[in-house]
């Protein structure tokens, strides 16, 4: 009985330890979204009052409702008021609306050409509330919450500005993350948010690129597999994964007409005649398709297994880990399993992981070994 006691105290030290011991520094407490992108008008409002300003100093304030933000040859036009952008529009407490949606903290305006995008600047922590219930189930078990809260606040640190020619850090697509603002948050994702707070994964002392996808079915993959890096960071290398299971997605089954396979290939310039068949040329070590060569009227080619399902519908066929490839008649028939890219974490590997009752440090540890968790300190 003492050496198990033991044994307890000790795993709770290293799980103290591995959560606090480091801090990482940066600048900026907030984030810019894009969320409403190249638009000529859009509404905004408030419950309560709230405050406009522009470029130019013009201020002033406008009482609780709806009204339309059109584009205008000066800039923007809200009533009688021509602005010059950028537009800030501040709530004076509570939510700001962007066509009926509420967001937290405040909206942006800057000008897209001869339109506009509408950006949400908010504090990176109510931006990841934002994010969760769009990403994962809210339901799921608090440890698989959590884990997703740490990555998704990574994912975020580690790609600010990846729109800065836009004009902002993060788009609100799954181009980036899916995030839906205040009108999503639920109470146990946003608790998963707070008992996390400020808490990110870290590799050699910068923030880690903690990608992720729903389903691995056994293993997840290494990057340069999918989007061709020259060199994978080794806790993105591919780990097993005895978790998912149990995910709807473990398996799957598809058809398509071969006629709309054809076109969406075609769009990428691709000249390929009717396809008679599809053979899986090779594989990777986590058993996906690494090529596949299709076979048609005018010849042959050879295609990357992941671009070729992102291009033929990659809602419908859920992964490149093909079982077959089949054609018959006018239709393409697909079996294959997860759903996803399969680098990184696995959702639900996390969820299993989490059901089986597993901290959620020891879950990050499994899919991105050699990370660290740091919170975030502000210079």
């Amino acid at each position: 009985m003492k050496i198990r006691l033991l044994f307890k105290i000790i795993i709770l030290i290293a799980l103290f330890c591995f959560s606090n011991s480091y801090a990482f520094d940066m600048d900026q407490e907030n984030i810019k979204i894009g969320i409403i992108l190249d638009v000529s008008s859009f509404t905004t409002g408030s419950s309560k009052y709230f405050f406009v300003s522009d470029s130019s100093n013009k201020k002033f304030k406008i009482t609780r409702g709806t009204i339309n933000i059109a584009c205008s040859k000066k800039g923007i036009r809200i009533g009688k008021y021509d602005l010059s952008l950028p537009v800030k529009i501040k709530p004076s407490n509570g939510a700001i609306f962007a066509n009926s949606k509420p967001y937290r903290g405040y909206i942006l305006l800057i000008k897209s050409g001869k339109k506009i995008n509408v950006i949400n600047v908010l504090n990176i922590e109510d931006y990841v509330k934002g994010v969760l219930p769009k990403e994962v189930n809210s339901g799921w078990p608090k440890e698989a919450l959590k884990v997703q809260a740490v990555i998704s606040r990574t994912y975020a640190i580690a790609n600010l500005n990846s729109h800065s020619t836009q004009g902002f850090d993060l788009c609100s697509m799954t181009h980036c993350q899916v995030y839906g603002g205040l009108g999503v948050e639920t109470e146990s994702s946003n608790q998963a948010v707070l008992e996390t707070k400020w808490e990110i994964l870290t590799f050699e002392g910068r923030p880690a690129q903690t990608v992720f996808h729903a389903t691995c079915a056994g293993h997840t993959e290494d990057p340069k597999y999918i989007w061709g890096w020259e060199e994978t960071p080794p806790y993105l290398k591919g780990v097993k994964c005895p978790y998912c299971s149990n995910s709807p997605y473990a398996r799957w089954e598809e058809s398509l007409d071969e006629k709309g396979i054809r076109a969406n290939l075609n769009l990428k310039d691709i000249n390929i005649g009717k396809i008679k068949k599809i053979n899986i040329k090779r594989k990777t070590p986590s058993g996906a398709a690494k090529e596949v060569e299709i076979i048609h009227s005018n010849g042959k080619c050879v295609l990357n297994a992941y671009k070729f399902r992102l291009t033929i519908d990659a809602w419908k066929i859920k992964s490149h880990f093909f079982d077959y490839i089949k054609v018959k008649d006018n239709k393409i028939f697909f079996k294959g399993k997860g759903w996803g890219h399969k680098a990184g974490l696995c959702q639900y590997g996390a969820k299993g992981m989490a059901e089986k009752r597993k901290h959620y440090t020891k879950i990050l540890r499994h899919f991105y070994p050699g990370t660290k968790i740091e919170t975030v300190n502000f210079k």
